[in-house]
């Protein structure tokens, strides 16, 4: 990286970590003194005017960012080249322009996955650069210094926490345009974009209304033997028969066709016909037959509103909306757990050194994706998404309490 792309980054920590020194010595009683230590030469030099403990903020918290970044690197450049060898003969025969390629799908593809792994991708570097601070002798020094465990602890935590507002904020507000994207390029040029022709098909499409669809056709956004009601007081007062609906674009409401209105006012019918009704309710063709990822190309916002609609439309899919809209508040609090499991498990040296902790990280990030997956999977009308989705948190967040209690100070 050039000196001038570094300078935006290094304000961005310096910011950081003075922000946590503050916030964790404004009640501080003792001032700290280093000790001379041979381990001393791997911190950075600081001006005469900084105290120990803010150089050593500062650099804990560069070595976060920056083997972060390095593993995310890493694991994105392998998840591209893998992604590029399964989809390398769709690439050939469909001939997709080369910038469509890189713009629209790979730079939708990165943010996508890249989010998807950060805590898992933050637990295994909070590992690899503390297991080799502690190999160093790094964290003893500090420890013997004066510093707690716990003040040792800020810089982590701060960190995690700015990491995962950053997720938050991707995941929640920026990350669904780009899938919606990346996802189009793939019908386009990857994949056929799936139809159905479903029959009996019931939709609540406002309060007091009701859709009726004998058989709809996706590909055309056209439906037959089209019945639709209006109720009050559990009795119905309005009821539509058409023989076609079809789906109009450009004003964006549907169109019925051969329509046979009856109307009742106690015991009175009143009936009448009308060759065609262009009529908008509380549907679009996408809420017939939902996309593929529809879930995951909506902002937050978005989300909570089709949510509220399906509700009351009393959908099937609410589960996978339910799952979706938990996971954009619990990956970022899993970041900040795991954040402080890999801390505790860390600072102590061990014999086995960085692989044995790098191993022992492997196994808990499995779990990790097991529960999460798990609880998922065990959504359902008796099971509450909250539940399944936060599975793994509320296992791992007394995990982290109780290794930062027993682990030696």
């Amino acid at each position: 990286m050039s000196e001038s792309s570094g300078k935006p980054l290094r304000g961005c920590i310096e910011v950081l970590t003075k922000a946590l020194y503050l916030a964790a010595n404004a009640n501080r009683r003792q001032p700290f003194s280093l000790p001379a230590s041979p381990s001393a030469n791997h911190f950075p030099q600081a001006h005469t005017d900084s105290s120990p403990m803010n150089i050593i903020d500062r650099y804990i918290v560069k070595q976060f960012l920056s083997t972060f970044l390095f593993i995310l690197g890493m694991v994105m450049a392998i998840a591209v080249m893998v992604d590029v060898v399964e989809k390398i003969d769709d690439f050939v025969e469909k001939k997709p322009p080369v910038m469509g390629i890189i713009m629209d799908y790979y730079l939708n593809f990165i943010p996508y996955w890249g989010n998807l792994l950060s805590p898992i991708v933050v637990f295994l570097a909070v590992i690899f650069f503390t297991s080799r601070m502690a190999g160093r002798t790094e964290i003893i020094a500090i420890l013997a210094g004066g510093a707690s465990f716990y003040r040792l602890m800020m810089p982590y935590l701060g960190t995690g926490i700015f990491l995962a507002v950053i997720a938050f904020v991707l995941k929640g507000f920026i990350i669904p345009t780009s899938t919606a994207n990346r996802v189009e390029f793939e019908y386009a040029y990857l994949k056929k974009r799936p139809y159905i022709n479903d029959r009996h098909i019931h939709k609540k499409v406002a309060q007091d209304s009701y859709l009726y669809i004998g058989y709809y056709n996706s590909s055309r956004a056209e439906g037959t033997t089209v019945g639709l009601e209006q109720v009050k007081d559990e009795t119905t007062i309005v009821k539509m028969d058409a023989r076609k609906m079809n789906w109009v674009d450009s004003l964006q409401l549907w169109q019925l066709k051969d329509v046979r209105i009856r109307t009742f006012d106690g015991l009175k019918e009143k009936l009448s016909f009308r060759p065609k009704i262009d009529t908008s309710f509380l549907l679009t063709p996408d809420d017939i037959y939902v996309k593929d990822q529809k879930a995951e190309t909506m902002t937050l916002p978005e989300l909570s509103h089709y949510i509220s609609l399906e509700e009351m439309r009393g959908s099937d899919i609410l589960r996978e909306l339910y799952i979706e809209r938990h996971r954009r508040f619990s990956d970022p609090v899993a970041l900040i757990i795991l954040t402080l499991i890999g801390y505790a498990m860390a600072t102590r040296k061990t014999r086995g050194g960085v692989a044995l902790q790098i191993g022992i990280g492997l196994g808990i990030c499995f779990l990790y994706v097991a529960l999460l997956v798990m609880g998922q999977a065990f959504v359902d009308d008796e099971f509450p998404a909250f539940v399944g989705v936060w599975m793994a948190n509320f296992l791992f967040l007394p995990v982290a309490a109780f290794t930062l209690l027993v682990v030696p100070k």
